[in-house]
């Protein structure tokens, strides 16, 4: 009679091991910038000069916005003290982002969507009308990812749209309406990629504007000697398996 017990107590083991070598990262990582300047989404940016945030996405792509009718820029924007705007600006195009925002302002360093006319090449309210739609590629996929949404003062206008390439139920996807300055939180799970709009514009050249950030916790695979390991001792159960029920036989 064969010991198959010990034989299963081996694939046991070998199977923990895969599992935590294949673990997801315990630590979170933040994918807001820690400095302002313009992101590419598509569009180039307004000084030539754009932020690098190739470690953190594979791409982010501006989509047309159901509420303007346009593709939007992205901007990276610290709130709170300062004594100078930050301007963008080259013969065509200018965006000035005040110290003080006409409206709700917070604290540290945001994505701050900029609604515009890419024909005309006119912003509405100097580019401070934070109204988008984007596509955020992830350069690993996300076991965990958290999106903080500040100042979401309309419905149905905010939210993710859509998870993976699949489109969310309209219901799960937008965020409720909220007070002045509130800040509202979206989580997911294995994500490599979404979709999501923020703000709305309106007729009457205003609307409700809607800052983001991000952070989450990148599924991390094993090195290539721990798995080459891994595998060995997978072939080693296999070849004993098979001895064993060669004796059995």
């Amino acid at each position: 009679m064969v010991n198959t017990f010990k034989l299963s107590v081996g694939a046991a083991l070998l199977s923990t091991a895969l599992v935590s070598a294949l673990a997801p990262s315990a630590s979170a990582f933040n994918f807001t910038p820690r400095e302002t300047g313009e992101i590419d989404v598509g569009l180039g940016c307004i000084t030539g000069q754009c932020l690098d945030v190739s470690s953190m996405f594979d791409s982010i792509v501006s989509l047309e916005d159901a509420s303007s009718g346009n593709r939007s820029r992205l901007f990276v924007d610290y709130f709170g003290t300062g004594d100078t705007n930050a301007v963008f600006e080259n013969d065509e195009e200018k965006v000035v982002f005040k110290t003080r925002d006409k409206g709700t302002n917070s604290a540290g360093y945001w994505f701050r969507p900029s609604e515009y006319n890419e024909f005309t090449k006119e912003a509405e309210e100097q580019g401070q009308l934070e109204v988008g739609t984007y596509q955020f590629n992830f350069a690993q996929t996300m076991a965990e990812l958290s999106i903080d949404f500040f100042d979401t003062e309309s419905f149905p206008t905010t939210g993710v749209l859509e998870i993976n390439g699949v489109a969310l139920d309209p219901a799960d996807a937008y965020l409720a309406k909220g007070r002045d300055g509130n800040i509202q939180t979206m989580r997911f799970e294995n994500v490599d990629s979404i979709v999501m709009k923020l703000g709305r514009d309106s007729p009457s050249g205003t609307g409700d504007g809607v800052n983001f950030r991000m952070s989450g916790t990148p599924v991390e695979t094993p090195e290539p000697t721990v798995l080459l390991g891994l595998l060995v001792v997978a072939g080693s159960g296999a070849t004993l398996k098979k001895r064993a029920q060669a004796v059995a036989s």
